[in-house]
């Protein structure tokens, strides 16, 4: 009898025990209201604004370490200063460890209470399981997703390499430098973008990454200082990028469209859906260009007439030098499909500022007739063209473009297009 309750007892036990620890383990696991109110004191706005004060972006970032925080280095970009916001309350912030090749960087906020968040495990991340995304979308604060961990991406290094998250927890303009988070509150990545194709294709920085964030940063900072002076750049604040590196798919050249005889001004934006090849497709096809700059193909001519009177390949040409000339004679490809009969005359070079950083440029004049097309015929009668345009090696593109048509007494063209800024 004492024999049978001997061996009873290690098998209650062991039930007690199991169910304990399944309990335990669905403890953990946080309805979504108490993740919430649990980490969105974490998460705060980012507002950065240029030299002038005036707002340029919105995004998220979330608490690490007391006084520090994360957000995307893309949410900095072009910034003269920032901040950080939540509801009613704001703070000054400066950066501290920038790391742009991984889009993270941290900042640090003078007397700032608010807590850090737990970071989840190394590794522990799943496919499958259920995650949070906390942000401020389109400038909603604290605006909270659910969704999947839907694939592990890149880790090229093998398994134990740290690997981009993806996930259908949703991600809008606002959400970069947010938070992605597991079941229990923990932090699995920083939300960086999204798929610009739709779908539930959006992707977060592993948590892995902030560990390394001060080593890069030095890494990153000593060799900008070993680079040859003279080159231009984009700021991001407290480190400098350079302003020529090569586009990347999401990025914009974004123009302003100027009416010389109204004054009025209007936003023009190519922005760079893919890359093919040696070709960049700009606005869903609406522009082609080569890698180096020359024009494919214009068939949404959003520049004006930039656009409409393009000769092909572009008002530029490659290898151009002070002195150089050329005569054009084309039939414009885009727009009303006029005939162009151009003098082309190369000037020296000047200075010119894009989004605060000076370029050398060369000043390319253009002169001569514009004849209404048909077919393959055009009419005898032309009417007057002229035109000039500012062009950066460095860029490989055209940063001011101005031109003026006479078509009579009553009708004319006059407007200019003017490179403001490369959106990264």
């Amino acid at each position: 009898m004492s024999g049978l309750r001997m061996r009873a007892w290690p098998l209650r036990a062991a039930s007690a025990f199991l169910g304990l620890a399944l309990a335990a383990g669905t403890a953990a696991a946080l309805e979504p209201d108490a993740l919430f109110n649990k980490v969105s004191g974490s998460v705060w706005s980012v507002r950065t604004f240029d030299a002038q004060e005036r707002p340029l972006r919105a995004g998220s970032a979330v608490v690490i370490a007391p006084g520090r925080l994360v957000t995307n280095c893309h949410v900095l970009a072009k910034a003269s200063s920032f901040v950080v916001k939540q509801d009613n309350v704001t703070f000054g912030a400066t950066l501290e460890f920038p790391d742009p090749a991984r889009d993270l960087c941290q900042i640090k906020v003078a007397n700032f209470t608010a807590p850090p968040v737990v970071l989840a495990p190394a590794g522990s991340a799943r496919v499958g399981q259920r995650v949070y995304a906390i942000g401020n979308p389109r400038g909603l604060e604290n605006t909270l997703s659910e969704g999947l961990l839907s694939g592990l991406r890149g880790g090229g290094g093998g398994e134990s390499e740290a690997r981009l998250l993806q996930t259908t927890a949703a991600i809008s303009p606002g959400s970069s430098g947010g938070g992605l988070f597991d079941s229990e509150g923990r932090l699995l990545g920083i939300t960086s973008f999204a798929a610009r194709d739709g779908g539930s294709l959006n992707f977060a920085m592993p948590v892995e990454f902030l560990a390394e964030l001060p080593m890069r940063a030095k890494a990153m900072l000593e060799a900008r200082a070993r680079e040859p002076g003279g080159s231009s750049v984009r700021r991001v604040p407290g480190v400098e990028v350079p302003l020529n590196e090569p586009l990347r798919p999401g990025d914009a050249l974004e123009y302003v469209r100027i009416d010389k005889l109204t004054g009025n001004r209007s936003p023009v934006v190519y922005r760079l859906d893919k890359v093919n090849g040696d070709e960049l497709s700009f606005n869903m096809g609406g522009r082609i260009e080569k890698a180096g700059g020359e024009v494919v193909s214009v068939t949404s001519p959003a520049g004006g007439m930039f656009d409409t009177s393009s000769p092909p390949g572009g008002w530029a040409r490659k290898g151009m030098q002070p002195g150089m000339r050329w005569h054009l004679d084309y039939i414009a490809a885009s727009g009303d499909r006029l005939r162009h009969e151009l003098d082309v005359t190369v000037g020296g070079e000047r200075p010119f500022r894009v989004g605060g950083v000076e370029l050398n440029v060369l000043r390319i004049g253009y002169e001569g007739w514009i004849y209404a097309s048909y077919g393959t015929g055009a009419s005898l009668v032309g009417t007057r063209f002229v035109g000039s345009a500012l062009y950066s090696p460095e860029l490989g593109r055209i940063v001011r473009f101005e031109g003026e048509h006479r078509r009579g007494n009553s009708s004319a063209t006059n407007e200019a297009l003017e490179l403001v800024r490369i959106q990264r």
